[in-house]
């Protein structure tokens, strides 16, 4: 069996089905972990939900930030100007993979491979085992009967810079935010929210996954997404950056994930 990872889709279905082709990728033996960020801003993103869906146990998918907007648009939310979600609302089987995309995981681990899957980011404070317990704190969330409220919120709240004290609202919203929307932060854990592109003018600020011993990196290695103005990140240790920013004209990227925190990077295919 060989586990494939591969970087930010948003719609590009083409792209996807050009690099499974060209690893022979088998759903009876294979398995395909999306690193989130499904849908959104390329042409196909119903087309990407349906193939990813129908391959069942050989796919594991977090959610990225653009997929919890789906979700929120799904719960009655807005739409925004570059979005290209609406095809999904209006599509027959809407609810079907609506069902299916609020009960994606978050954050995946796989012990054996010395690997786990998130779309943005750790917390450098966090273990593993703190942001594994974060993450399924969500995931109750948006699989419970009140996802619609948990998702319009995540899209209607400013969040907290640094963790809220235990007890405050704002907590779970916070980690959501640093699972799906991480960028810079500070090494005691002071998030920038601001920064999309370029560098964080903040002297303190460093990429979340370059911290010195933040301490998820006792634990796993991280295949992450979501900072395509970043590239490709191949060569620092503990992480893998997958976002080479198919949705901008650039590359789709898939890598090969192998244990000890081993990879290969093994297709490209352009937008």
């Amino acid at each position: 069996m060989t586990i494939y990872a591969v970087g930010d889709i948003q719609g590009c279905y083409k792209p996807l089905r050009e690099l499974l082709k060209k690893v022979k990728f088998n759903p009876d033996k294979d398995t395909l972990w999306c690193v989130g960020d499904l849908v959104n801003r390329g042409p196909d993103s119903l087309e990407t939900l349906r193939f990813l869906k129908g391959l069942g146990d050989a796919c594991i998918c977090v959610l990225g930030n653009h997929d919890l907007h789906l979700l929120e648009l799904a719960a009655g939310g807005s739409d925004y100007r570059r979005d290209t979600l609406m095809p999904i609302i209006k599509a027959k089987d809407c609810d079907d993979l609506i069902e299916w995309l609020r009960f994606r995981p978050i954050l995946h681990h796989d012990a054996k491979l010395h690997w786990c899957m998130v779309h943005a980011g750790l917390h450098p404070n966090w273990t593993l085992k703190k942001a594994l317990k974060r993450a399924r704190k969500i995931e109750a969330e948006l699989r419970g009967k009140h996802w619609k409220e948990f998702c319009r919120h995540l899209h209607h709240v400013k969040f907290p810079a640094r963790k809220p004290h235990k007890g405050d609202p704002s907590r779970l919203l916070f980690a959501a935010a640093v699972m799906t929307r991480t960028r810079y932060c500070t090494s005691d854990g002071l998030f920038n929210w601001n920064v999309r592109t370029g560098e964080s003018s903040r002297y303190r600020d460093r990429p979340w996954y370059a911290h010195y011993r933040a301490k998820w990196q006792r634990d796993t290695n991280v295949v992450y997404g979501h900072w395509a103005a970043a590239g490709l990140i191949i060569n620092q240790p503990y992480v893998l950056g997958l976002d080479s920013g198919c949705v901008w004209g650039n590359e789709l990227t898939l890598a090969e994930l192998k244990e000890g925190g081993r990879f290969q990077i093994v297709a490209q295919a352009r937008g």
